[in-house]
């Protein structure tokens, strides 16, 4: 149980449930995993575009996503900056880079000698990173992860904007 909520207080009120997030990034997974499996005969092209698509995911206005993912607009959140200014590109690399590190690892297969060593390295590190991700969504007080706090975002139920 999230420390917040182990000591009789709530989490912020615009946060989200951390279930919501949870589907969402489900969502989004399958997508990554569906362009990587439709992609996979073209020998690294599937990883790579999974993973950027990963890292892109909230950081293009794309018809009614307005700046996040699908899984976002699914599930009804918005991204927001903590400072105010807009949702962009760079924000969306910023915050969601660890998430695309074991997709694009396999790149490094082709690199003589080493490259099958290097793409084990950043597949288990892009695996821990995705648990210290998931780690932080569940016990930081108000949901924050730490690709949110490198981003300076929150994840809110949409329309609620900045607290």
């Amino acid at each position: 149980m999230p420390p917040a909520l182990m000591n009789g207080s709530s989490t912020d009120a615009s946060s989200p449930a951390q279930h919501e997030r949870f589907v969402a990034a489900l969502l989004d997974g399958i997508i990554a995993t569906g362009l990587t499996a439709l992609l996979g005969g073209v020998p690294l092209v599937g990883g790579v575009v999974g993973g950027l698509y990963l890292v892109a995911r909230d950081g293009v206005e794309v018809g009614p996503l307005r700046f996040r993912s699908p899984g976002k607009y699914v599930m009804g959140l918005d991204l927001v900056r903590l400072d105010g200014r807009p949702v962009s590109l760079e924000t969306s690399v910023q915050r969601n880079w660890m998430l695309g590190l074991s997709s694009v690892a396999g790149a490094f297969i082709v690199v003589p000698i080493v490259g099958g060593a290097l793409a084990s390295l950043l597949s288990l590190a892009g695996l821990g990173l995705i648990l210290f991700e998931v780690y932080n969504v569940f016990t930081d007080p108000v949901g924050r992860r730490w690709g949110d706090r490198l981003g300076s975002t929150k994840v809110v139920a949409a329309g609620d904007g900045l607290v």
